[in-house]
């Protein structure tokens, strides 16, 4: 489950009704493909940290509906909060990492960062995973890989 982070109230979760998604990576073999106007025909349109796409629109389209932000990528996302989170921005923002920085109880280094981003930008749609899906997702990793992310 994802929780959005909303200023003074409860996080709400993320719900959304797709019938064609593409999911763009921030991969350099996307540069050449052209699938630009493919993808921007899908009804979701999910990319992955802060890919680009000014300058790519050919290859990796030009809307965005959702961006999933792997906790490490936070930090470069605030580094120019104006063009991520400013009003008119309709992105939702999906972000993910592990219990430590996540943590609500004041010591989530990453989760402070967006707490404070959304009182300076009320409007910016940001999720975060919940502990529990986190969880959920770490044992999905471990068993399709044999490895512990941790």
């Amino acid at each position: 489950m994802l929780a959005r982070l909303v200023s003074n109230s409860r996080p709400q979760p993320l719900q959304l009704d797709c019938d064609l998604c593409a999911i763009v990576s921030n991969s350099g073999q996307m540069v050449g493909q052209k699938v630009g106007n493919e993808i921007d025909q899908s009804s979701c349109i999910w990319r992955m940290n802060n890919a680009p796409t000014k300058g790519y629109e050919e290859d990796v389209g030009r809307m965005t509906m959702i961006r999933v932000v792997s906790h490490t990528s936070v930090p470069l996302l605030l580094k120019n909060p104006d063009y991520f989170f400013k009003e008119a921005n309709t992105t939702i923002y999906v972000i993910w990492g592990p219990f430590r920085n996540m943590r609500k109880d004041g010591n989530g280094i990453v989760y402070n960062m967006l707490k404070k981003t959304v009182d300076v930008y009320p409007n910016a749609q940001i999720y975060v995973t919940t502990e529990k899906r986190m969880s959920y997702c770490d044992g999905v990793f471990k068993k399709e890989t044999g490895k512990d992310r941790f």
